[in-house]
């Protein structure tokens, strides 16, 4: 049976930030998670988010999924030592098989798993489910946006880009553009549509496996069609992203927005049965 769903970015159109997806792309996948959630899993939703805090721990007022689906990057930069240091993302090489680093169990798909569990565990208090599943709604996000996942070398994707034809914040990187810059522009062209077909059964290492379908993106969109790209090495500075490049980035994204949605309403459903 498939179904099929529009979304418009224009819902959820937010201030851009300078993490995976912008707080724009977050939101847009919480959305597509919320409207893909059974009736189960949307009231424990509802009862986990009835007294949000914010980052600051007073009460934030949000209680959808869109709304909260940023709060890990806001309690980033509040954090003392690095605390949540390598939660976001994996540096998995993408010219190569393995996977990154991964210390103390510190990486975007570990902790997913770690949080589900939590999540799920019915005997945690209340605020510590609260906090799990806000991040584990940002974290499957954070998972498919491709330098997330994958990198080369660069910090995933921390060297000077420019954008020809297109508007961009001063100075961008690669990782900027991607998160914000041509994500604007692939959702420009309107309301994202999704089909979905009877998902695949959910695993203890799926988020595993999204991460290196990810990478391997990282490596054949974002990568590879660099001029001048080779593996371990990076390209003479700031690369000129053209208008071909810019293109190609389109369907990767919103497919990748899409995935991340259905994936997350997924994971939300077998968890909060």
């Amino acid at each position: 049976m498939k179904q099929i769903i529009l979304l418009s970015a224009a819902l959820v159109l937010l201030p851009a930030g300078a993490h995976a997806w912008s707080h724009t792309g977050h939101a847009l996948i919480a959305q597509i998670a919320n409207a893909n959630l059974t009736p189960a899993a949307q009231a424990q939703v509802q009862e986990l988010l009835k007294n949000d805090l914010d980052a600051n721990e007073n009460p934030s007022g949000r209680t959808t999924l869109a709304e909260v689906s940023s709060w890990p990057d806001e309690i980033r930069t509040k954090s003392n030592n690095g605390t949540f240091r390598g939660w976001h993302s994996r540096a998995n090489p993408v010219c190569n098989d393995t996977l990154g680093p991964c210390k103390n169990g510190h990486c975007a798909d570990q902790i997913i798993i770690d949080q589900t569990a939590l999540l799920k565990d019915r005997t945690q208090p209340l605020r510590t489910r609260n906090e799990a599943l806000k991040w584990v709604v940002h974290l499957v996000g954070d998972l498919h946006m491709p330098l997330h996942s994958g990198s080369n070398r660069d910090g995933g994707g921390n060297i000077p880009v420019t954008l020809i034809g297109l508007k961009s914040r001063k100075d961008p990187t690669l990782h900027d553009v991607w998160d914000n810059d041509l994500l604007r522009y692939a959702l420009k062209r309107g309301p994202i549509s999704i089909a979905t077909e009877a998902a695949s059964p959910l695993t203890a290492d799926s988020p595993t496996q999204w991460m290196r379908e990810a990478r391997a993106l990282s490596r054949q969109y974002v990568y590879a069609p660099l001029p001048g790209f080779a593996c371990g090495s990076t390209p003479a500075t700031p690369i000129a992203l053209d208008p071909s490049y810019q293109e190609q980035a389109v369907p990767v994204i919103r497919d990748q927005i899409g995935k991340a949605g259905l994936r997350l309403a997924q994971l939300l459903n077998e968890t909060l049965r």
